[in-house]
């Protein structure tokens, strides 16, 4: 079994089914990757692509949890790399999952990846000027658009996708407005919306996004998510996820 090194825990998730090494101090996966995992629905021998995997959080439940027959696994940071390909050991998924490391801003890196039945991506939210900059270098490429911007993650998905592939990302509301433009310009269509809200009584704070390449789908919005029922608990949509539950959609 794997050890975590003192700058690293090791997290059991998933009831059992999952387990991840994370950087004890750098960047923690948060609740944005499983709502944004809650909202995929890969068939089970389709190929996904995960740009900004981190420590492999989606990547690897795609694989072991949805049962995806291949995942590649794109991800900038050298700590990140190696922690990600230890939980690919770790979870015993390395005929499903592939790393590939680099920048996703530089077509090189993109080259030789087949055509994918799907991307999905927790982007940096942030632009480089706006907010403080962690002073954890990992945390801050993970949040600000230091080393990749909204714009060079929809364009790299757009490129990645065949014609009829799911493009699946999670942001915060306030950069929804960017996103028509940005996708037309990736070949892409919003098929479907859920905004997420922290209590049923309170504003989006963020918004799930599908969409599909080069296909027009009627635009669903599906009911809000909802975190919190009440102050520190969880509404049940919620506990599911933190359950790794997948959850149902029409």
């Amino acid at each position: 079994m794997a050890q975590a090194q003192e700058s690293e825990t090791l997290d059991v998730l998933g009831e059992g089914r999952l387990r991840l090494l994370q950087p004890r101090d750098g960047y923690r996966f948060s609740i944005d990757s499983l709502l944004l995992w809650g909202f995929l629905r890969p068939l089970p021998q389709s190929h996904w692509v995960d740009l900004g995997a981190g420590c492999g959080i989606l990547a690897i439940a795609l694989a072991r949890i949805h049962g995806v027959g291949r995942v590649t696994a794109l991800e900038l940071q050298p700590s990140l790399v190696r922690l990600l390909q230890q939980n690919i050991r770790l979870n015993g998924v390395g005929g499903q999952v592939t790393v590939r490391e680099g920048d996703l801003r530089d077509p090189r890196i993109l080259e030789g990846i087949p055509p994918a039945d799907g991307v999905c991506t927790n982007p940096p939210y942030y632009k480089i000027h706006a907010g403080r900059l962690n002073p954890n270098g990992e945390k801050a490429e993970a949040r600000h658009e230091i080393r990749g911007t909204l714009e060079d993650f929809i364009r790299a998905g757009g490129r990645l996708l065949k014609r009829g592939g799911n493009f699946v990302t999670i942001l915060p509301v306030s950069r929804f407005p960017e996103v028509p433009s940005l996708f037309t310009q990736a070949r892409l269509s919003i098929a479907h919306l859920r905004f997420v809200h922290p209590y049923g009584d309170q504003p989006a704070t963020h918004v799930l996004i599908h969409a599909v390449k080069e296909k027009q789908r009627a635009l669903a919005v599906y009911p809000s998510f909802i975190l919190y029922r009440s102050l520190h608990v969880y509404t049940s949509e919620a506990e599911a996820l933190m359950r790794f539950k997948p959850l149902r959609y029409p």
